[in-house]
């Protein structure tokens, strides 16, 4: 990030650096990678945290200050402040306790079939009618804020969890984010509301700190944060624009809320109290004057799996059919991962529309490749100091929910018109597309090694000339209600429309639409409903291009796998299974008519027609 001269001259004089390393960095794991042993402190100290008050702390904090922390670039401050202020109480308890995180997207096609969301982690959908949640490391805990109730979840899709946002489309996110604001309502709008919408129940209140997943997950969007930051240090790693909630402009000395330290004091993990590190983001190749002394081997390439058959790299399982076959073995992280199989798979038109740059961004950035920072005022931190173990007491009118109201669902449950997000379904090929059956790829410039590798395959007939923009956040642009009255979101979680790429031919997998959000969850949050509807368009495009290309992701197998379980109970399932033939036909009746299924007997093949 580039500094005015005049700038840079004032801050030396009244400004000090504002790095000083840790003198013991944490590595935060995805979930499923702990040990055991890991686990069991992990979930001993959190309910000892609860024991003692700090769940209710933090979802008072949330809530007091949650109108001037979403909707805006403070966002990604905040909340790295926040979680890193959890982990550090959660240390008073065990020093070797270290936050773990949630890479959801590795779940995208499936969510509540995730290890996370098991008795063994986290715990799965409340009980019909309590929504109570009874097992995990939550289930025999009482909530306190803002009144005594049990832990409470509701899966947006009944029982199941309908489909989120791909690894692939966060990598597309990151790659084509030359900013911060740009990155904050890319994934603010997109990986971050859906989960909090998916789970349901305390997770889509302002007191949403009260459920352990809050604090996984965005750990995991604090982590995708400084992935973004890795991925071009150089543009990325001081990027700090865009507005407070107020529309005032946000900078490096601005105070994180609630907290008082600078913007730029948080920026830096294994800076500044910032004293953590992911397990997959930023390796210290190399020694600066400012690096923290803990090395860690360079990962020079990502273990690649064989295509069918045992792994022989011992780092990732299998691909069948060019997917993974259970994708809670897997430890590499998807982000880097899929950059492998976006560059094999696509071609050249669409890399140049949904990743630019990213054949030549770098994977192995470390300490050494981060620019010089910025030299800024100082800064003192305003939060008072915790004292022992026990909670700080919650205010007497602590129970105000900043505007909200307590019990009041923000979820798809409440909507008036609820028809607008159930899901239907339609039978897509289980057999492997024929590559040869396709329009061959009009390329654009020769030489390409992806397109040598993908002559003949199909793709979309959009123009992909040219990257298509993630659209900057407008200061000011906040909820409408007018603008609401138009709100409507026709959902399927596999589109047959005209351009969704779904013909019958390919991938084996399609990729899923992700759900969207409701309007109470626009509204809750201040969310301009225009804002939140172009980016999801933007979002079902890529899907379709996508599948229009026949881009296999590797994590998607359990999208076939769960077809039938994708509908919501209010519309129904209607089965039909042809006897004699050895097929399936299942449609689905959807909001808007339905469909029928007619199948034709003494032949050898099943005919769905769909009115």
């Amino acid at each position: 990030m580039k500094l005015t001269s005049a700038f840079v001259v004032l801050a030396a004089i009244a400004g000090v650096d504002a790095l000083t390393p840790c003198s013991r960095v944490a590595t935060r794991k995805e979930v499923r990678s702990l040990s055991s042993a890991e686990w069991s402190t992990t979930s001993r100290v959190v309910t000892q945290m609860n024991n003692n008050g700090w769940f209710a702390w933090f979802a008072y904090l949330h809530t007091q200050n949650f109108n001037i922390i979403h909707n805006c670039e403070m966002f990604f401050p905040f909340h790295r402040r926040f979680i890193r202020d959890f982990e550090e109480v959660g240390q008073r308890f065990d020093s070797s306790f270290v936050l773990p995180y949630w890479d959801e997207v590795r779940d995208y096609a499936n969510p509540s079939g995730s290890a996370v969301l098991s008795s063994s982690y986290l715990g799965g959908n409340g009980q019909s009618g309590s929504k109570c949640v009874t097992n995990g490391v939550q289930s025999s805990w009482t909530m306190t804020y803002p009144s005594n109730h049990c832990l409470n979840r509701q899966y947006n899709n009944g029982n199941t969890i309908s489909p989120m946002y791909s690894p692939e489309y966060i990598q597309s996110l990151l790659t084509r984010s030359t900013k911060m604001s740009q990155l904050r309502p890319a994934i603010e709008n997109s990986l971050h509301g859906l989960v909090h919408l998916s789970l349901g129940g305390d997770m889509t209140q302002t007191y949403s700190p009260n459920d352990f997943a809050f604090w996984v997950h965005h750990a995991n969007i604090d982590r995708i944060w400084f992935v973004w930051q890795m991925e071009n240090p150089q543009n990325n790693f001081w990027s700090m624009d865009g507005s407070t909630a107020d529309g005032k402009a946000i900078g490096y000395g601005t105070p994180v809320t609630h907290y008082g330290d600078a913007i730029i004091d948080v920026m830096y993990p294994t800076m500044n109290n910032m004293c953590f590190t992911y397990d997959n983001v930023m390796s210290v190749g190399k020694t600066t004057k400012r690096s923290v002394g803990t090395k860690r081997d360079v990962q020079k390439c990502i273990p690649r799996p064989s295509a069918n058959g045992n792994d022989s790299s011992g780092g990732l399982p299998a691909l069948v059919d060019g997917v993974f076959d259970n994708v809670n073995d897997i430890l590499t992280d998807t982000e880097t991962y899929v950059k492998s199989t976006i560059l094999q798979q696509l071609p050249s038109n669409m890399l140049n529309k949904w990743f630019p740059a990213l054949q030549s961004s770098a994977s192995n950035n470390t300490q050494a490749d981060i620019p010089e920072p910025p030299v800024v005022a100082e800064s003192k931190p305003t939060a008072p100091a915790y004292t022992g173990q026990t909670a700080p007491a919650i205010p007497s009118d602590g129970n105000d929910l900043a505007g909200h109201n307590y019990g009041t669902d923000y979820s798809y449950a409440e909507e008036t018109d609820t028809s607008d997000y159930n899901e239907a379904t339609i039978p897509v090929s289980s057999a492997p597309y024929d590559s040869s059956a396709e329009t061959d790829i009009e390329e654009e410039t020769s030489g390409s090694a992806a397109e040598e590798s993908n002559a003949g395959q199909g793709t979309a007939t959009a123009d992909y000339s040219a990257a298509v923009s993630v659209p900057t956040h407008v200061g000011g642009n906040t909820f409408n209600e007018a603008e609401a009255e138009t709100y409507s979101v026709d959902y399927v979680a596999y589109d047959l429309s005209d351009d969704s790429g779904l013909d019958g031919a390919g991938p084996k997998y399609p990729m899923p639409v992700p759900a969207p959000y409701s309007i109470g969850f626009i509204k809750m949050h201040g969310y301009s409903v225009n804002e939140i509807s172009q980016n999801y368009a933007l979002a079902k495009q890529f899907v379709a291009d996508m599948n229009a290309a026949k881009y296999q992701s590797p994590y998607a197998k359990v999208a076939q796998n769960v077809l039938s379980d994708l509908t919501s109970a209010a519309d129904g399932v209607v089965s039909d299974v042809a006897n004699g033939v050895g097929g399936v036909v299942s449609d689905v009746v959807n909001a808007a008519g339905g469909v029928v299924s007619d199948v034709a007997n003494g032949v050898a093949g099943v005919v769905s027609d769909l009115l």
